[in-house]
């Protein structure tokens, strides 16, 4: 035998003796097994709690500073929570001397801004007639020109100046929008009220809006002008409302459509902030059912949920995480949502898999 042979054949016995031993692999955990089973299609009982709302509410403040000269008196005191009132009813004053003063200064700005501009164009007419005759060069010409614009343009700010002054005069008057209820009063005769002083805040309850949320597995039932009845604690028979707004999007925070409902109340009956509750009949619902047990947190969105699903890959069964969307409680199960009915859901030991963990099924 040849020295090189002998070397290599020693070499590769050398090697051979030394492979290093496999990596051994996960053994598969023990685990239970459950079916997503499908619930029957039932009736669900539509019935949400709302809460009336005014038609409309606005705060009413004064356009500028001032002291408060009068508050309208109604049955020999100031006018306050509770009292309806009518549409262009005068409800406060602030002192008007001070911007009647205002009105005073822009007139007068507005008489010197005249005054200069006549003589303005008095000096461009007599500067156009000797630049005819070229006595004067062209720079006195434009100079004369710009003097007549600048003069003509004070005029023009002057007078707006004095419109916005006689607006704010005339807003020295508090008054009503509209026809409707005085909710709060946060002055007094003699209060220094500013422009963000909210004076009075006054609510339209001829008509109310009756708010609710919704699911997204009945908004095929709801349409603007369907007519739902309202039912509150205090009334024996429900009264009828049309459906006058739908939210395009539901809440992030608890998955609901915000709905309206606009009920007459010429009789201001129903007054804002009581609590109604709208029925929308019954409707089909069907659900995936899967054990409690089965629920784990989501390890990529903690705040939501998750199961383990599990799955055949060639020999092996294998999981998967899939997020979920919980509903309604059933004894030791829970309706979820993002499982279909006859899929295989880990419910015994799901909190000790991770994604892709082989399984063994135990009973």
């Amino acid at each position: 035998m040849k020295p090189s042979i002998v070397v290599f054949s020693v070499a590769s016995v050398f090697l051979g003796c030394h492979r290093e031993p496999p990596i051994p692999t996960r053994p598969p955990k023990a685990i239970q097994l459950a079916t997503a089973t499908g619930s029957q299609v039932s009736g669900e009982s539509l019935r949400y709690s709302a809460s009336i709302l005014p038609y409309a509410q606005v705060d009413l403040m004064f356009r500028s500073s001032g002291y408060v000269t009068n508050v309208r008196q109604v049955r020999g005191r100031d006018i306050g929570t509770g009292d309806y009132v009518e549409r262009n009813l005068t409800l406060a004053h602030i002192r008007r001397d001070d911007l009647q003063d205002q009105v005073a200064q822009a007139q007068a700005q507005i008489d010197q801004a005249v005054a200069h501009h006549t003589k303005a164009d008095q000096d461009l007419q007599r500067a156009k007639a000797l630049y005819s005759t070229q006595s004067i060069t062209r720079p006195d010409y434009e100079q004369s020109q710009a003097a007549f614009d600048a003069t003509r343009a004070a005029v023009v700010n002057a007078k707006a100046a004095l419109r916005q002054i006689e607006l704010l005069l005339g807003d020295a008057e508090l008054k009503a929008p509209f026809s409707g209820y005085i909710l709060s009063r946060n002055i007094d005769r003699g209060s220094l009220v500013s422009q963000a002083t909210t004076a009075f805040t006054i609510a339209d309850i001829d008509r109310v809006k009756v708010s609710f949320g919704a699911p997204d597995y009945v908004l095929n039932r709801i349409r603007l002008g369907l007519e739902l009845p309202i039912q509150t604690s205090s009334d024996a028979f429900p009264l009828k409302g049309q459906v006058t707004s739908i939210s395009p999007a539901a809440d992030p925070r608890n998955r609901v459509f915000a709905i309206e409902v606009t009920v007459n109340n010429r009789d201001r009956h129903l007054k804002p902030g009581m609590i109604a509750t709208v029925s929308l009949g019954e409707v089909p619902h069907a659900s995936v059912t899967v054990p409690l047990s089965a629920i784990v947190q989501s390890p990529s969105e903690p705040d939501q949920f998750a199961v383990m699903v599990a799955q055949q890959r060639g020999s092996s069964l294998v999981v998967s995480v899939r997020n979920v969307r919980l509903g309604t409680t059933h004894d030791s199960s829970v309706a979820v949502e993002g499982v279909s009915p006859g899929e295989r859901i880990v419910s015994v030991g799901a909190q000790l898999l991770r994604d892709g963990d082989a399984i063994q099924v135990i009973q």
